[in-house]
């Protein structure tokens, strides 16, 4: 196996040396193939969203931020939360949530699977955009069932957290 770094630098690894060195990468890299391995959906059609919530999911290590989005919107329930309480409940401004919805939406997007839909869906595979009632107005998000489903299979991955966020 040959690793080229940035620099150019070139790293040769037998196969038993690059998993004992890099482990998660190895890992990452058996999943990825055993995604391409999966039956392909008959003449490209588009993959369901729980299954594609799951592959989301399981893609890759869900960042603390991102756990702490899926339990806050978990607990909010079907009504969701606006932005700002959104925002509120996990700990970050308005402006790092949106990096956050941001990153996740990168995350759903090259999850493979997803070409097979007519458009890239980002986060509104994972939670459904919300108007707010007035006085307040504004906007939010709810958690979509096939997420919160996908989630109680996985065990509610924030359940082992120490920390909230």
């Amino acid at each position: 196996m040959k690793i080229t770094t940035p620099k150019g630098y070139v790293i040769e690894l037998s196969a038993d040396e690059a998993e004992t060195l890099f482990p998660g990468l190895v890992r990452g890299v058996r999943r990825q193939l055993a995604g391409l391995a999966e039956p392909a959906a008959a003449d490209d059609e588009p993959l369901s969203a729980a299954r594609l919530v799951r592959r989301v999911l399981r893609r890759h290590r869900i960042p603390p931020t991102q756990r702490a989005v899926y339990r806050v919107l978990y607990e909010a329930g079907d009504d969701g939360l606006d932005f700002g309480a959104l925002a509120a409940a996990t700990g970050r401004s308005t402006e790092e949530l949106s990096g956050v919805l941001g990153g996740l939406g990168r995350r759903v997007n090259a999850t493979p699977g997803i070409e097979t839909l007519a458009e890239a869906p980002g986060v509104n595979l994972l939670f459904e955009h919300r108007e707010s009632a007035p006085p307040g107005g504004g906007w939010g998000w709810a958690m979509r069932p096939e997420l919160r489903q996908a989630l109680e299979d996985l065990g509610l991955p924030w359940s082992s957290d120490s920390r909230s966020s």
